[in-house]
């Protein structure tokens, strides 16, 4: 059975009401919290949220004048009920009411895992998919794209000790975790097992 872990979630929350980016902007940088706001550069406010346990990462979230907010960063499914709560509390201090009302949409999950086989052939795979890509000079690992439906691909750096990266999940959040296996362990069965060397 394939090993993996979430490294990356970003999720989408839709709040329906607009924000005044700038004014906002403005008076986080007053109170010290760290943000980066360029708005020819990039139409969007980021906001950088310490995390609670001092050890990981702080979180990144940015804020869009139409009421949308991507959260980066995030570890586990659950924390993002957290993340909710220290926006809104941030937003209620400057009188900003978000509604209760929002959409949650699950954009992109990253993991980092090992297949069960310790030597694959990546020049081997590199030559047999014609939407493969590997330069061992720039990278060591093949990326190579693997279509779950016509519309939805995800992609697969694969290393040869069998050490992967795989980033573009998405899915129902009720049973992602089964969802993951299935993705990981049918690659291996229909893809890496070709390739051991």
């Amino acid at each position: 059975m394939v090993e993996w872990k979430i490294t990356n979630i970003v999720f989408t929350i839709k709040f329906n009401t607009n924000f005044f980016i700038d004014k906002l902007a403005s008076l986080l940088t007053e109170d010290g919290i760290l943000v980066d706001y360029d708005p020819d550069n990039f139409p969007a406010l980021i906001i950088t949220l310490e995390n609670d346990n001092k050890e990981e990462k702080p979180r990144k979230i940015t804020v869009f004048r139409t009421g949308v907010i991507n959260v980066y960063g995030l570890k586990k499914l659950d924390e993002i009920n957290n993340i909710i709560d220290k926006i809104k509390k941030i937003f209620n201090k400057y009188n900003i009411n978000l509604p209760n009302d929002y959409e949650i949409k699950l954009n992109n999950i990253v993991i980092n895992g090992k297949f069960d086989y310790n030597n694959i052939d990546i020049e081997k795979m590199y030559n047999d998919f014609v939407d493969a890509k590997y330069d061992p000079g720039q990278f060591p690992a093949i990326s190579i794209p693997y279509y779950i439906s016509e519309n939805y691909k995800i992609n697969f750096n694969i290393f040869k000790e069998g050490i992967f990266i795989c980033a573009g999940i998405k899915g129902d959040l009720n049973n992602i975790n089964q969802y993951i296996n299935n993705i990981v362990n049918t690659f291996q069965e229909n893809i890496i097992k070709k390739y051991v060397k």
